[in-house]
């Protein structure tokens, strides 16, 4: 995979930016019209396959400055009647017109597929894939990638009868529900005299988690089943007892001799009670009333992170869900998604048991 960068640094920032070869405001201008009809047609779920009736071709600038020559040198010829002349500017025009062929076949019969990205909290870069699908015995070269509002587009090949992974970069910038951006896939395959492009929309959602305060405000104490304050303590615990290993269980409680001892067939993990034992309760209720929405949110996610980090038992009560208690990889990013959603209208009470 390459990226070349389509903008000068410090230059003004556009829908899509393009390169020197394009023919900037006849391009800009047929792009916004095609931008307006296809926001009506909204976003496209699942593959999209490109073909004639979602390619569109225009000439490049280089592609515009070769035909001014041709023309240039068609009226030579018929002033002076150089039958040379003659033969060279038509084949040359011929040749013009099979690059167009090829410009269109390089993208015609691609299938774009859309993949996952994981989450990310906000002002960090979200890593989408597409996979380029080439059914066809034909290779395609030289396909780029645009994503709007950024200046460096993505460079793909797709071998004949195979596919290619594409890693596009999207800018996070608030949490929650964040739809993939519009994508310009083009080719100016072979010669660049003719650019080829088209639009998709992916029917796709990013979830952004909040930004995690910092510096870390102190966690609450936990709470014992008596409802009374515990100390946390990783350090202070009664060691009770080595079971098998359980996905999300801390690395440091491995019981390293008990493995050593059964030749490490099974990942032990040791077993504690007492100081350990109190849940965490993070209580959007319980935080100061001078905080805000975003700053509650903030924090929550701080205390989330640390509480994980540290394998923690906890529990997330937001105004419309509460979550837990429980511990691991998969609480987190429960937990971390509902933060992502507070407020929004599809979230939905979900309470663990």
């Amino acid at each position: 995979m390459t990226a070349r960068s389509a903008t000068a640094a410090g230059a003004r920032p556009r829908p899509f930016d393009t390169d020197a070869s394009d023919p900037s405001r006849l391009q800009r201008g047929i792009d916004n019209l095609v931008l307006r009809w296809l926001a009506r047609r909204g976003a496209v779920s699942g593959d999209h396959r490109l073909d004639r009736r979602s390619i569109y071709i225009l000439p490049t600038r280089a592609g515009l400055v070769f035909g001014g020559a041709m023309a240039t040198m068609l009226l030579a010829a018929i002033n002076y009647s150089l039958q040379l002349g003659y033969l060279l500017t038509f084949l040359l025009f011929a040749l013009a017109l099979v690059s167009m062929l090829h410009t269109y076949r390089n993208l015609a019969g691609v299938v774009l597929r859309p993949g996952r990205a994981e989450p990310v909290h906000a002002g960090e870069i979200a890593e989408f894939n597409i996979t380029l699908q080439n059914r066809s015995k034909l290779p395609r070269y030289a396909i780029q990638i645009d994503v709007a509002r950024t200046a460096q587009p993505i460079l793909e090949d797709a071998a004949a009868e195979a596919e290619a992974i594409a890693r596009l970069a999207i800018v996070t910038r608030r949490r929650g529900p964040m739809p993939v951006p519009r994508l310009k896939v083009s080719t100016t395959f072979p010669l660049g005299l003719w650019r080829a492009w088209s639009y998709w929309q992916p029917a796709s959602t990013l979830i952004v988690w909040p930004t995690a305060e910092t510096p870390a405000a102190a966690m609450p104490p936990g709470a014992v089943a008596d409802g009374k304050s515990a100390t946390r303590g990783l350090g202070q615990d009664d060691f009770s007892a080595v079971r098998p290993y359980r996905e999300g269980d801390p690395l440091r409680r491995l019981a390293w001799k008990a493995m050593a001892r059964t030749d490490g067939e099974e990942p032990l993990t040791k077993s504690f009670d007492g100081g350990c034992g109190g849940e965490q309760v993070f209580d959007w209720r319980s935080l100061p009333h001078s905080l805000d929405v975003e700053s509650r949110l903030a924090r929550l996610c701080r205390w989330v992170l640390v509480a994980d980090q540290e394998g923690l038992q906890f529990t997330l009560v937001l105004p419309a869900v509460t979550i837990g208690p429980d511990s691991g990889p998969g609480h987190r990013a429960a937990c971390l998604e509902a933060l992502a959603l507070h407020g929004e209208p599809s979230q939905a009470r979900a309470t663990s048991p």
